[in-house]
């Protein structure tokens, strides 16, 4: 999973916009990590490849520090230039823009609202980029209920917030940025973590998130906030996290039995059907054979042709062509097709990397009524639940 100042106020089409921020507290001790200031998130990255041009907004909403009523308006951008119509007369906007309020409809066609404020940039000649600027806790509100149903077990609904806000302190900003680089942001989506905003909010997700406020977890070692992986369902055991994504090992993630997901959708064994022409076109290649696989079964090396792929490439390089469908779990094996056949045969089990807290075990641990940090101890054996400020 992918990890990550400016000075009081922006820049916004020549005049500064003061904004009253969070100031960010040097840390003063090791386990003392300070969850002050603003989350920026890229919204709609679902979208991979295929550019963001035109959003549609719907008011109330304040844009520039103007207020906007009721109504319809669409923005889109064109050679680094933002263009607003809709009621009254068109707007243009050189550089970016601050929006506060209203709501937006995706490019899927879904109707969204975020709190904090959006920054819309214009980037390329006719591309835009969507960044949600949030307070840590509110930016929770909307993530629990995207990446866990509202109405499993609280105890699992508290262990996936106590992650979340782990996994996100890198990415922390003491105050609104304008330029952050490339992997300073977290994305909403499975590349870091499923965001769904204000939109997506519940009362049992957001009580959640309260009753665990200011909680992470830390590795005893360095008191340091620990790599907070988690996945869908391991289908019986989680991995080593150095073996399915890169060294250094951690101990804390070094694989544990898990009997609890035994409930999910995904746990299987299923079995898939890939033509060679399907594989041809996602792999560049048919002629594949798994070289090395963990003791779980996850393909750690693949062949592919004449080269050799690890498990994560393959697999991500599969759903990126062929949907995530397709094969949603690293854990599988292959079946070579049968002479005269360009039929391959996967077999899963679980769906995600399978390195972490395992979602659905975690649900199976809550319901025998374990807590929070039980569940936590289990998957991530070693670490400590810290709370800070």
């Amino acid at each position: 999973m992918p990890m990550r100042r400016r000075q009081l106020g922006i820049m916004v089409l020549g005049s500064l916009w003061a904004i009253s921020t969070p100031t960010a507290e040097a840390e003063t001790s090791p386990g003392r990590v300070n969850l002050r200031g603003w989350v920026p998130v890229d919204l709609f990255s679902r979208l991979g490849r295929d550019p963001l041009t035109t959003l549609e907004l719907t008011g109330p909403f304040v844009l520039e520090r103007q207020p906007f009523p009721g109504g319809t308006w669409r923005l889109h951008v064109h050679h680094q230039q933002l263009f607003l119509t809709g009621p009254g007369q068109p707007r243009r906007y050189q550089g970016s823009l601050w929006l506060q309020g209203g709501e937006l409809r995706s490019p899927s066609g879904e109707r969204q609202r975020y709190r904090g404020l959006l920054q819309i940039r214009p980037e390329a000649a006719d591309q835009m980029r969507l960044i949600n600027w949030v307070e840590l806790e509110e930016y929770l509100w909307g993530l629990v209920p995207s990446e866990m149903p509202p109405d499993w077990p609280a105890a699992a609904l508290q262990a996936q917030a106590i992650l979340a806000r782990t996994l996100a302190l890198p990415y922390l900003q003491p105050r609104l940025g304008v330029d952050l680089p490339e992997g300073s942001r977290l994305r909403d989506s499975t590349a870091d973590q499923v965001y769904g905003g204000l939109t997506y909010e519940t009362a049992a997700t957001t009580a959640a998130v309260r009753s665990t406020q200011g909680q992470i977890l830390i590795d005893p070692r360095d008191g340091q906030p620990i790599a907070a992986l988690f996945h869908s369902t391991c289908g019986g055991h989680t991995s080593a996290n150095q073996d399915i994504f890169a060294p250094p090992a951690h101990p804390y993630l070094q694989g544990v039995v898990c009997e609890w997901c035994r409930d999910s959708p995904f746990y299987g064994p299923y079995t898939v059907q890939v033509t060679a022409t399907d594989l041809e076109q996602a792999l560049g290649s048919s002629d594949l054979q798994v070289v090395q696989s963990d003791p779980w079964g996850r393909p750690l090396r693949i062949r592919v042709g004449s080269r050799i792929w690890d498990g994560q490439t393959f697999g991500l390089r599969l759903g990126q062509t062929l949907g995530w469908g397709i094969l949603p779990s690293n854990r599988f094996t292959l079946e070579q097709p049968p002479e005269g056949s360009r039929q391959y045969s996967f077999t899963y089990r679980g769906a995600g990397h399978g390195v972490g807290l395992c979602q659905w075990g975690s649900r199976g641990i809550a319901e025998q009524g374990y807590t929070a940090q039980h569940i936590l101890n289990h998957y991530f054996p070693g670490v400590r639940l810290t709370q800070t400020r």
